[in-house]
């Protein structure tokens, strides 16, 4: 089921549950020198290094890639005084150069490795995922030593990121809700640095002393103050000498890193924050002081939010949300080491009353005392509690962060005690919770009320985690997996094809997966270039009411069914087409079948969910039609292909877009979704752990007899003939500025040119070794985020596309324009290296072998190869002879495809603010 409903939460609640097992140095087996076996649990196994550094090792055979994740108990609650952003400042320049490594993020770039950071309130996380071999691990394990305690932190580095960290903070100021947030959190807490943004202060991070960072760098980043993560197919015996090799020599610091002691006083009132800004839509806020996530009291909070937000069945979607007051809801609870928040937003319109929906919002969350939360909805989030819990060991990314988080908050086993704490939650205590918590003298929110009577929340303290997990024990173990090699050859030898009457292709993969999990890809093609002309409107609606009530169920009972059976289920569609997919386990898979059947085969339409819809399309297109990257995309797409208006293809503009959905009739939706929808051009793919006949006859069952009534033949793409153009569009008062670039090619994927295009597109502009990143963020430090490519169709020559594109601050325009033709001129006159060659084709072997391993990349590649009626062959000739490519052959295929002179840039930011002075693009407006 796809959800609107946005409840985050980062650690529920524990409980003292059951023995926790430790293990005697009698009983361990043999280790390496000074390492200590500590506890197991589940599979995982905890070890300690006598420099204090903690390892976790989780080994999942059925997994064949593999996590590392580093985590360091420092974020910005730790920074003083003028040192807000230094454990952000800190996460980039391990990026850098260490003592052996030039460059760490081109080093993890060239391989392939999937890598980032990220930097939180109490601790900083790196992970890298990669197919499982022993050599990338012991590598990689050797480059997280190496930064642990022998990354430069250089000034050079620092001045050279500085650029790029700034672009980073600009980004975030492009958001209202955003920066709301960080205003509201400064203002409802005085003294804890909980209140200050993780990216710190602009003049703390323009200003930082290196020293000071240097410093900073050398009193947390030390074994005894980190938690190392390694979860997936490996051999724990060779990982652990290998670490204990690797780790083991790095010495244990004399200094003692003292706790935070700063604990925030309970709030004595009501606090209001104002934000006034350029935007597309209005938001009203809530924040609240609650617990730390070690509390007993935690898991409460939880049980709150989700009866607040849920979506469809929370308090706020029906009062708001469902009488189209606003337009979405979101329900953020921020559990932390210390006493973190609850808080809760809601977006509008800007034509809604605000006043009207502060009103009910205060009634809601406020009201929570005499309106208690009932049974039934303890029930649904215990249920959304339970399955997000078993999908937990599903992605062992974020198992890593997750185990590493816990770590943070003092035990690691706190994931599964958290689980057990939250299923064993009772009602009278939700309802004391909420009592005690959802008081106005708790409240930010933009108003001050003064009150001779405060009326205050009990004072949160910190839990004794020790002493909570002394007698902790593990529950069930889940459900091992098969050791399947995830290779196209292996994918195509044991997928069975099959055509059901009604002409859907079916694509059967069955295999043993961790957790008995399954999942279902499925698109379906309808109509033809003549008979959907003028369809747009309703037909780009279809897809987006099916999931809003069936002849059988309304939408909120279709949530919770889905809930029950541990399915994740969405539905999309769009004039010529629709996909659906769904995840869940073998126990489960004829029901979430036979769910998915009846929301695609028996809708009902309901009037209310319609008017609902439209309410809610409206303004998400009134709130996009003010960012400038929306904004740039759309002029491109429009400029690239011209369209008459009511040619399927036609890409409306944001008003044209929002006067179609003002206007389309409810009969109009389903007299297209009659005429059009049916199953007899389609493909499905279903991968996991499935009985294969069973689920072919009950597909065919389902499907086998379901077919549109109109005539079917593809749309077809058509090339681009646009001339060289620069399009400009002004958007006032937008901190970053987007610049997107496209160059058309006549390819199509089969042509002979292609494998050396694809190696070419990933020099251009893929990863951070790319040439885009090393000269636009790297060297000239002028964008976050840039990058690029060549793509091209499986279909006919016309899609194709060298493309580019880089967030900037506006006033660097000239300097990114500069850069962009430079490279572009570069890159067609010189090719690329032999270095650069080699390096593409490594990574561009490694990825591939990692979408390979996930089943729903499985699922949705049997699906666009059936679509395109092909098999895996395309896939294994198109590695065969990528590896075999040339240097010559590659920059030949540059030099005959790549014409600088062709591109065209699409802009979008507020210029007139900018001091430009024309080089390349910057030049008078146009379109």
């Amino acid at each position: 089921m796809k959800h609107m409903f946005k409840l985050k939460t980062t650690l529920c609640a524990l409980a003292i549950v059951g023995v926790m097992t430790l293990v005697s140095a009698a009983a361990a087996q043999a280790l390496p020198d000074k390492v200590s076996k500590v506890a197991e649990v589940q599979g995982i196994t905890e070890y300690r290094l006598a420099n204090g550094l903690q390892v976790l090792l989780f080994p999942d055979s059925s997994k064949p890639t593999l996590t590392v994740s580093t985590s360091y108990r420092v974020g910005s609650r730790m920074e003083g005084y003028g040192e807000t952003g230094m454990a952000h400042l800190l996460e980039h320049l391990t990026f850098k150069g260490t003592k052996n490594i030039v460059n760490v993020g081109q080093e993890l770039s060239k391989r392939g490795i999937g890598f980032n950071g990220q930097t939180g309130p109490d601790d900083t996380k790196y992970f890298e995922t990669f197919p499982a071999t022993a050599d990338t691990l012991d590598w990689v394990l050797g480059v997280e030593a190496e930064r642990m305690t022998a990354a430069n932190i250089a000034k050079s580095d620092l001045d050279s990121e500085m650029t790029v960290v700034r672009n980073e903070m600009e980004s975030g100021e492009n958001s209202p809700a955003r920066i709301l947030s960080e205003k509201m959190a400064a203002a409802a807490y005085q003294w804890h640095s909980y209140g200050k943004s993780t990216i710190g202060a602009r003049s703390d991070v323009e200003n930082v002393n290196i020293a000071h960072l240097q410093n900073f760098y050398r009193k947390y980043y030390q074994p005894d103050n980190a938690t190392l993560v390694v979860a997936g197919k490996f051999d724990p015996a060779h990982a652990l000498a290998v670490i204990a090799h690797d780790f083991g020599s790095l010495p244990k610091p004399a200094r003692v890193l003292e706790p935070t002691h700063t604990t925030e006083p309970v709030q004595e009132g009501e606090r209001m924050v104002t934000l006034r800004r350029p935007g597309g839509e209005q938001w009203v806020a809530l924040l609240y002081h609650i617990v730390a996530g070690t509390s007993p009291d935690a898991p409460a909070f939880d049980a709150i939010a989700s009866a607040l937000g849920d979506d469809p069945n929370g308090r706020l979607y029906k009062r708001l949300i469902e009488t189209r007051k606003a337009q979405e809801n979101y329900v953020t609870t921020r559990l932390l080491v210390d006493p973190g928040y609850l808080q809760i937003e809601v977006k509008l319109k800007p034509t809604d009353n605000i006043e009207e929906v502060k009103k009910i919002l205060l009634d809601t969350v406020e009201g929570l005392a005499r309106e208690p939360i009932t049974e039934e909805e303890l029930k649904r989030a215990k249920l959304k509690n339970k399955n997000g819990f078993e999908r937990f060991f599903d992605n062992p990314q974020s198992f890593a962060f997750g185990v590493a988080n816990a770590a943070t908050f003092g035990d690691w086993r706190l994931i599964f005690a958290q689980y057990e704490h939250m299923q064993n939650l009772q009602l009278a205590d939700v309802n004391r919770v909420a009592a005690q918590w959802f008081k106005p003298s708790n409240r930010t929110l933009g108003m001050f009320i003064p009150t001779d009577h405060p009326d205050r929340v009990p004072a949160a303290v910190k839990t004794d985690v020790a002493a909570m997990m002394k007698d902790f024990k593990a529950g069930e173990a889940i459900a091992a997996g098969e050791d399947f090699v995830a290779t196209p050859e292996n994918i195509e030898a044991r997928t069975e094809r099959v055509t059901l009457p009604s002409g859907l292709k079916l694509m059967l993969l069955p295999k043993k997966t961790r957790g008995e999990t399954v999942v279902v890809d499925l698109q379906m093609h309808f109509g033809n270039e003549e008979n959907l002309r003028g369809q747009r409107p309703a037909g780009e609606l279809v897809g987006q009411m099916l999931d809003r009530g069936t002849t059988r169920h309304t939408r909120k009972q279709l949530s919770d069914a889905s809930d029950a059976i541990q399915t994740n289920l969405g539905v999309q569609g769009w004039i010529s087409g629709a996909k659906a997919g769904l995840q869940t386990k073998r126990e489960h898979l004829s029901a979430a079948l036979n769910l998915l059947a009846e929301i695609l085969r028996e809708p009902s339409f309901p009037p209310d969910e319609f008017a609902q819809l439209k309410n809610e399309v409206a303004g998400g297109l009134e709130s996009s039609a003010k960012e400038p990257q929306l904004i740039a995309d759309v002029a491109l797409h429009r400029y690239l292909h011209a369209y008459a208006y009511d040619d399927p293809r036609y890409s409306t503009s944001f008003d044209e877009h929002l006067k179609e959905v003002n206007a389309v009739k409810l009969d109009d939706v389903k007299r297209f979704y009659q005429k059009y929808w049916g199953m007899d051009h389609g493909e499905i793919a279903v991968v996991g752990d499935f009985d294969a006949q069973a689920v072919k006859a009950q597909l065919t069952a389902l499907f086998g007899s379901w077919k549109s009534s109109m005539p079917y033949q593809r749309v077809p793409g058509v090339l681009s003939t646009a001339a060289p153009k620069v399009l400009v569009a002004e958007t006032p008062d937008k901190q970053n500025a987007i610049a997107i670039g496209s160059i058309p090619l006549a390819l199509r994927d089969s042509d002979p040119d292609f494998p050396a295009l694809g190696v070419a597109g990933h020099v251009w502009g893929a990863g951070f070794d790319s040439r885009l990143n090393k000269r636009i963020r790297q060297k000239d430090g002028l964008s976050y985020g840039v990058g690029g490519g060549i793509s091209a169709s499986g279909f006919e020559e016309a899609d194709g596309q060298l493309g580019m594109g880089a967030i900037y601050a506006p006033q660097n325009r000239a300097k990114l324009e500069a850069a962009f033709a430079d490279e572009l001129q570069r890159f067609v006159h010189d090719g690329i290296s032999a270095e650069e060659l080699a390096s593409a084709k490594q990574a561009i072997a490694t990825q591939r072998n990692t979408m390979y391993a996930a089943d729903g990349a499985e699922a949705n590649l049997l699906v666009d190869r059936t679509l395109q009626n092909r098999t895996l062959a395309y896939d294994i000739d198109l590695a065969s002879k990528t590896d075999a490519l040339t240097l010559e052959q590659v920059n030949a295929a540059i030099r005959k495809w790549i014409k600088p002179d062709a591109a065209i840039w699409s802009l979008a930011g507020d210029f007139a603010k900018a001091d430009c002075k024309p080089p390349m693009l910057c030049t008078p407006k146009s379109g």
